[in-house]
């Protein structure tokens, strides 16, 4: 069972693609299969990526917040999430009481911020 459909992207990288990816050489079959491909590369990356963050929280140490790694650092950040975008303007135009009563409490998590480490 082949792992794609088109045989483009077996071959594709983030250096290589603008080269291999040709859009007047391809028939519309071969652009759909290119972007069923990439949108299950898509799919998958999401869910890998937040199964490493998770991964790479876990394993931190209690206490420390940051991590710089040889080519790849990352910094932890608490942070709260409250249930209205404008709280204040919630509370002019539908009172304090009606707002309170219809707000979700705080939540609060923890942000893992990725980024690449410069040679110096």
């Amino acid at each position: 069972m082949r792992k794609y459909i088109s045989p483009i992207t077996a071959t594709l990288t983030p250096d290589n693609w603008e080269e291999k990816i040709n859009l007047k050489d391809m028939s519309l079959d071969e652009m759909s299969e290119l972007l069923w491909d990439l949108k299950k590369m898509e799919s998958l990356g999401k869910k890998l990526g937040g199964y490493m963050k998770e991964a790479c929280t876990a394993r931190i140490p209690e206490g420390m917040m940051e991590h710089v790694g040889p080519r790849v650092g990352f910094v932890l950040n608490d942070r709260e999430r409250a249930g209205s975008l404008d709280r204040e303007k919630c509370i002019e135009e539908m009172g304090i009481v009606w707002v309170t009563g219809h707000s979700k409490p705080a939540t609060e998590y923890v942000e893992l911020r990725i980024s690449l480490v410069k040679p110096e």
